[in-house]
C-alpha cells in the first residue's frame, strides 16, 4: 500500500509553516508519524515547494516527496492520487501519537466498506471532527468529490493533532 503523509498546511495556528518538524518526545512530529506507518507500505511525503525544510528532511530520511498545488487538503488529495494512483492511506503529519494498533483497525473496518474512499473521523465533547486519516481505495469522481464513508470513533490521545499552541503544550507535557 502506498502512505501520503500531508505536509503541506500552512501551519497559520501556530505561525510555523514547517509546523511537520516541530519537535515532540524528541523527534519531529512528521518523523514519529513516518515511523509508525512505515509498516504498512511505501511512505510518500506530500507538501508545496514552500516548505524546502520538510522536503530536505524527507530526502534525507528517504522518502520520496510529492509536490502538490497546496491549494487544501483535499486537493492535495486528489492531486497525489493523480500523481502516484490509489490504493492510498492519506496520514496528516501532525498527529505525533498515532500507533499502528488504531491504523490496524482503521483498515480492518475499512475492508468491509465498499465506497472508494473511507474517512476516519472522531467525536470529541459532544463535536464529530476530521482525522485527516483516509483510505481511498480507487480514484472514482462523482460531481468532482471522491464519494466516501464515514467512520466515526471516539477521539482519544493518540488523534491528538497538533494545530494550536494549546495542543503543543498538550503533546509535549504527554512526554514527560
Amino acid at each position: 500500500m502506498k502512505i501520503a503523509i500531508m505536509a503541506g498546511g500552512m501551519g497559520s495556528r501556530l505561525s510555523n509553516p514547517n509546523k511537520p518538524l516541530i519537535n515532540i518526545c524528541g523527534k519531529p512530529m512528521i518523523e514519529r508519524v513516518a515511523s509508525t506507518v512505515s509498516v504498512f507500505g511505501r511512505v510518500y511525503v506530500v507538501t508545496t515547494t514552500r516548505h524546502a525544510e520538510v522536503i530536505n528532511w524527507s530526502r534525507k530520511h528517504g522518502y520520496e516527496v510529492l509536490i502538490t498545488s497546496g491549494a487544501g487538503y483535499p486537493r492535495d488529495m486528489l492531486e497525489t492520487l493523480h500523481m502516484i494512483g490509489a490504493p492510498i492511506l492519506f496520514m496528516p503529519s501532525d498527529t505525533p501519537f498515532i500507533t499502528r494498533e488504531l491504523i490496524r483497525k482503521f483498515l480492518a473496518m475499512s475492508a468491509y466498506i465498499t465506497t472508494p474512499m473511507i474517512t476516519l473521523m472522531h467525536e470529541r465533547d459532544g463535536k464529530t471532527d476530521f482525522t485527516g486519516i483516509s483510505l481511498v481505495k480507487k480514484l472514482v469522481l462523482t460531481q468532482g468529490i471522491i464519494p466516501w464513508t464515514s467512520l466515526i470513533i471516539p477521539w482519544t490521545i493518540e488523534l491528538l493533532n497538533i494545530n494550536t499552541q494549546e495542543d503543543l503544550k498538550l503533546a509535549r507535557n504527554l512526554c514527560s
